[in-house]
């Protein structure tokens, strides 16, 4: 049932791929196609910080008195009909029917799915943890998030197109009504099949409970603190620069940026995840053998080399070389630092969090995360307006750069693997083949887990019921 369950999830995200990506990336034009102002904009697009991690502490509360399946299938559903409330404002604005309050609405819409989705994420997390087994995760969510990846960016370019179609032709708005139809449809057949997976016995008791602020104040003891700590400050230094890299793209010379056209940009922009999906099997099975934290480490030393090379790769007026230059520069270092930073951090929460708790920690996780985020971008939009005395992109490049170095040297080497891993020390040539590593990691000869492993008791974690179903104690309480 549990690797059934692994395979409907590939197909499940896959559908929640192309709604949740197509949100991501065209909120904002269809805020500016309902007319929204700058301010708006600016309050659109900066509230998933916010109200995601908040939404995904409900969600694992939620799970004190609820199953997770109830959860997950509800809050997915409900997050699947507000794209009804989109296609709504689109019908009011073709009919010239209260134009003004519209982009107020949208963001109040917004909200609300952001709300929905996020709920779902605590029971979704904690189940995905209870059903694949821990010396496959890396292999396992590595392949899904291939397949899921090339999805859902294939749907962006498509949708792209579409609305550049439609927007020729002065009908874009009724390009948006067909996306939001698509988008409702697949994230309707996402609701579906997360209600046909395996949910395995869940119980909790107030004892697992732990509140924020002890969370918080525990962060220096705990190993899991401290990794929460460091993620979140290396999303807090790469949120000082990261807004500003598609400014820097589509600026003109004048205001010290690329002047790239949007053919360009985009191509820039996704080079480095069309290498993340190249590389994915790779790191799977390199997080499986050696462990996340290996992974982790390897990645780190990446990411403040990425805003440096941009500085010093990319030097206004951009040269027909320019494009070329970043690609196989900073944005391969990209593809292969941020891929492996997440895989590892991902795949790490799961090994670190018994199933009881993984629902309310990984909400404090993304909460904390979410500070970070906020902060970044705050800090970056105050240094970008600061006088420089070298181009202010390049400028704020270096800052982003410097301090991602600072937090990797004080924290990263105060995390410990919490696997029983062979570590990167052992990775010799004799005890290495070379054929075997990419052979398998490519999926040629996956090791699937038979039923004596998915069996195996977790010597880690409490013993669970043996019902099929999940039980739902007095005081069951989050994940």
């Amino acid at each position: 049932m549990k690797e059934k369950t692994m395979k409907l999830s590939i197909k499940e995200g896959s559908f929640a791929g192309v709604s949740l990506t197509g949100s991501d990336n065209f909120i904002i034009p269809y805020a500016l196609a309902l007319q929204a102002n700058n301010v708006q904009v600016g309050i659109l697009s900066s509230l998933a910080g916010i109200i995601s991690p908040s939404a995904q502490i409900v969600g694992s509360r939620m799970m004190e008195s609820h199953l997770r399946k109830r959860i997950l299938v509800t809050g997915v559903f409900l997050q699947a009909l507000m794209w009804l409330s989109y296609l709504a404002l689109a019908f009011l604005f073709i009919n010239n029917i209260s134009v003004i309050i519209l982009p107020i609405l949208l963001i109040i819409f917004y909200i609300i799915y952001q709300i929905f989705g996020n709920i779902a994420g605590p029971p979704w997390f904690s189940l995905m943890g209870d059903v694949v087994p821990e010396d496959h995760r890396g292999r396992y969510f590595a392949k899904r998030n291939l397949i899921t990846t090339v999805i859902a960016l294939s749907s962006v370019v498509v949708i792209s197109i579409m609305l550049d179609i439609f927007k020729i032709a002065g009908l874009v708005l009724y390009g948006f009504c067909i996306f939001f139809i698509i988008a409702l449809i697949c994230r309707s057949i996402s609701a579906k099949l997360l209600s046909r997976h395996y949910y395995p016995p869940f119980t909790f008791e107030k004892s697992h409970h732990v509140s924020l602020r002890k969370f918080i104040r525990e962060i220096p003891k705990e190993n899991f603190g401290r990794f929460t700590l460091y993620v979140a400050l290396i999303n807090f230094g790469q949120m000082i620069a990261g807004p500003f890299f598609p400014v820097y793209m589509l600026s003109t010379s004048t205001y010290g940026g690329l002047g790239f056209d949007y053919f360009t940009f985009i191509v820039v922009n996704l080079s480095a995840s069309f290498l993340g999906l190249l590389i994915f099997p790779l790191l799977g099975r390199f997080s499986d053998k050696f462990g996340n934290i290996a992974m982790l480490r390897i990645s780190s030393i990446a990411l403040p080399l990425i805003p440096i090379l941009w500085a010093f790769f990319s030097t206004p007026p951009s040269t027909p070389l320019t494009p070329f230059i970043l690609i196989i520069g900073p944005q391969v270092l990209s593809g292969f630092g941020w891929t492996a930073f997440n895989l590892a951090a991902s795949n790490f929460i799961y090994d670190s969090i018994v199933s009881e708790k993984r629902g309310l920690y990984v909400a404090y996780y993304n909460f904390i995360l979410g500070i970070g985020i906020v902060g970044g971008g705050l800090l970056g939009s105050y240094i970008i307006s600061l006088p420089t005395f070298i181009n202010h992109f390049h400028f704020i490049f270096l800052v982003s750069g410097i301090v991602r170095a600072i937090i990797i040297v004080v924290l990263l080497f105060r995390i410990k693997e919490v696997r029983q891993v062979p570590g990167i020390s052992h990775f010799y040539f004799r005890h290495f083949n070379m054929h075997r590593f990419f052979y398998e990691s490519f999926g040629r000869k996956e090791n699937k887990p038979d039923s004596a492993q998915e069996n195996k008791p977790d010597l880690h974690k409490k013993n669970k019921p043996d019902s099929a179903q999940e039980n739902k104690p007095k005081n069951q309480a989050d994940s």
